[in-house]
């Protein structure tokens, strides 16, 4: 009996195993399909260069494939990538390309295997924020809501007065109040109230990206403030003065610019009731301009890096740093003017 049995069993067990290789196939091949919607997972091997990456050149910001050759670097086009390569343009190669110079706008480097930009995938923002930054935008919208329910407009931008006026016994229960009086004019029951309290914790978490910007933005305003002590320091020099009065002006839209997008952010999401009232838009503008901020703020890490922490003090080390950031910014923001005759 067991002799007659036995082939039954095992073409049976080899059947289920048959069935099991391929259920594991399949889960294999769904997690790699997953793998490809969150990850930059080529299939073409020049894409398994060891220590290749991605990145935009610095002089003609194109998004390049960089390749080790020995004792130097060779930066790739993307089009002569795929000429040389065979990559077809329909191919899946060829799309994630595309994703890559998306996602350069993000991140500076970008190796086959890494993570897409989280701003690419669910519009969040791919780096972090220290605890320091959401505790200031919940100050902020504390303010607001208390300035709301009071009538009483406060513009609080001081950080350690805006602490002292969250944590006064005052204003926390006002913002309370504040939180039940929204849900009412929202139509919610004040059981409910902990639905306004979710999306302006929300709001807050947002803005906690823009606050941490605006202290990166800082060491920006440190650099110009630098060169304008040099400025002071070589007073007597006539060649280091016109190149920093030239500094100076070609700083000045970047500035601009700046200063435009924070003003813009501060005076859209200065009133909650109208936040709350567009949530969905709101959160997509701070999105945006967060974007928009952390691009143009990422231009400045080299410079940042090169003027954090030291010293201005005359001599060749100061020299070197003012030359440094005199050719940062004529290559970035040189502004040519074209003249019209008659003009």
């Amino acid at each position: 009996m067991l002799g007659r049995d036995y082939p039954v069993q095992a073409a049976a067990a080899e059947e289920g195993a048959g069935d099991g290789a391929a259920g594991a196939s399949r889960a294999a091949s769904d997690e790699a399909e997953a793998s490809r919607s969150t990850h930059f997972m080529f299939e073409n091997k020049v894409f398994a260069v060891p220590g290749a990456f991605f990145s935009f050149t610095r002089d003609t910001n194109e998004a390049v494939y960089n390749v080790q050759l020995g004792d130097v670097w060779g930066k790739i086009p993307f089009r002569t990538l795929r000429e040389a390569f065979g990559i077809d343009d329909n191919s899946a190669d060829a799309t994630l390309l595309g994703v890559v110079e998306r996602g350069l706008k993000y991140v500076k480097t970008i190796r086959p295997g890494d993570s897409i930009p989280r701003e690419l995938l669910d519009g969040s923002a791919s780096w972090r924020v220290e605890d320091s930054h959401l505790q200031i935008a919940r100050g902020r919208i504390t303010v607001q809501l208390v300035s709301w329910i009071t009538g009483k407009e406060t513009l609080v931008t001081d950080r350690g007065q805006l602490e002292q006026v969250v944590e006064d016994p005052q204003t926390k229960q006002r913002a309370q109040q504040a939180f039940s009086e929204l849900a009412r004019r929202f139509g919610l029951p004040d059981d409910r109230k902990q639905e306004i309290v979710d999306k302006v914790e929300s709001i807050a978490r947002e803005l906690s990206y823009i606050e941490a910007l605006r202290d990166r933005y800082g060491q920006v305003q440190q650099i110009i403030a630098g060169v304008a002590q040099a400025g002071r320091i070589y007073k007597t020099d006539r060649q280091l003065q016109a190149d920093m009065t030239r500094m100076m002006a070609l700083v000045k839209q970047p500035i601009l610019d700046f200063e435009d997008i924070f003003g813009q952010l501060d005076a859209q999401t200065s009133e909650i009731m109208a936040v709350l009232k567009s949530y969905d838009s709101q959160v997509a503008f701070i999105r945006r301009m967060r974007d928009e901020l952390h691009t143009r703020l990422m231009l400045w890490d080299d410079m940042i890096y090169a003027w954090d922490g030291e010293p201005l003090e005359r001599g060749p080390e100061l020299e070197a740093r003012l030359k440094k950031t005199y050719q940062f910014l004529a290559q970035h923001f040189l502004v040519t003017k074209v003249w019209q005759r008659g003009a």
